[in-house]
This record gives C-alpha cells, sequence and structure tokens, in this order.
C-alpha cells in the first residue's frame, strides 16, 4: 500500500536523522572533555569505575586516579577524594577503597585520602561526595573521570551547589579508542536524557544504571 510505504519512508528519515543527531552529540560530549579545566580547589574528587573480583582497581579507575595524583602532586589541591561503594555483592572492597589502597602505592598520605563507601551511580557520587566535603568544610573541586564523562559529572556536582573544575584522565594517561569514546558518550546522552525526565517529574531515587 502506498501510504504504508510512505510512512516507512518517513520512519527510516527520523530514524537517520536521530543516528545523526545522536552521534554528532557523542562528539560534542567528548569534545567538551577533552580541555583542562583543572584550577587550584578543596579537593580533587576521583569518579569511581570499578574494580576487579580481587579487590583492586578495574583499569579505567587506575587510569582516573594516576591523573588525579599528577593533579595532586601539582598542588591542586591538599585532599583526594576516593568515591563509590560496591559495584555488587560479590565485591570484597568498596570502590573507595580500592582506591585508596591504589593510592598509597604512589606515596600519596592517609592524612590526604577521604572516601565515600556508599554510591553507586554519578549522581550518587555527587550528593555522597558533598557530605563528606561539608564534613571538612571544602566547598570547590577538581572532577577526574574520562573525558566522555566529564559534562554530566559537573552537572550533577553543580545541581549540589560546588565549585567545579575537571580535568579529564585523557590528558596525561592517553586518548582511548575512538570508538570506545563515541560508544561510551552515547552512553552519557542516554544518562543525561534519564536524569531531565527523572528531574522533571521529581522521581524520589538516585541510583541508576549510570
Amino acid at each position: 500500500m502506498q501510504w504504508l510505504r510512505g510512512l516507512s519512508r518517513i520512519l527510516i528519515i527520523l530514524l537517520t536523522l536521530t543516528g545523526i543527531g545522536a552521534l554528532v552529540s557523542a562528539v560534542a560530549v567528548v569534545q567538551y572533555g577533552q580541555t583542562d579545566h583543572a584550577e587550584p580547589a578543596d579537593v580533587i574528587v576521583i569518579l569511581g569505575s570499578g574494580t576487579r573480583a580481587d579487590g583492586t582497581v578495574s583499569p579505567a579507575y587506575a587510569r582516573r586516579i594516576r591523573h588525579a595524583v599528577t593533579l595532586y602532586q601539582r598542588g591542586l589541591a591538599p585532599y583526594l577524594l576516593c568515591t563509590g561503594g560496591y559495584a555488587n555483592r560479590w565485591r570484597v572492597k568498596s570502590e573507595a577503597q580500592a582506591c585508596k589502597e591504589y593510592l598509597q602505592q604512589w606515596d600519596i598520605p592517609e592524612s590526604a585520602i577521604l572516601m565515600e563507601e556508599i554510591s553507586k551511580s554519578t549522581e550518587e557520587n555527587a550528593i555522597e561526595a558533598k557530605k563528606v566535603m561539608d564534613g571538612y568544610n571544602l566547598k570547590s573541586v577538581i572532577l577526574v573521570t574520562d573525558n566522555f564523562h566529564i559534562l554530566r559529572s559537573e552537572i550533577y556536582f553543580k545541581a549540589q551547589g560546588l565549585t567545579v573544575y575537571s580535568s579529564a584522565a585523557q590528558l596525561t594517561q592517553g586518548s582511548l579508542r575512538f570508538s570506545t569514546e563515541i560508544s561510551s558518550a552515547l552512553r552519557e546522552i542516554a544518562a543525561l536524557g534519564w536524569y531531565v525526565v527523572k528531574t522533571a517529574v521529581d522521581l524520589p531515587f538516585t541510583e541508576t544504571p549510570f
């Protein structure tokens, strides 16, 4: 039927435009994270990225931690804040504890390491990190994460009323594969969409898969 063929063409066009829009947005998200915005702050917040089964940090978390160490060694903040709870019930350590142990391998003094071991999502990272910071009267942060994750992380932390700077791990740890950056950025766009919807309808929870 002719009307059905016409509808199919319209759907194909809409899907194509949606795909192009998503790809352009993903590139923009990655590009936003490429610029180093690090400035002196009260604390460097390292956003969690999982642990291995043996309790050590994942490769993604390790590169974020190493970059945070370079910022700390430059004297940009007196504290490093490790974030992240238990990824699942079978993990033997929280992400934050694994982060702390990894930092100590770089001779970071224990007095300079803060932890929050509750969060299970990026938004919860911001909420729980703010609680820890309040206990030390800390108001400004340098966020350390991967470039594709910078934009959304900034939004969450600024929503907590914090002064936020950002610095992507790729600045010192090397680039990710382009395909990895784009696929991860597409996921970020989906997460941002969820955040907008959740905020608009005032859903009373923060835990998400993102």
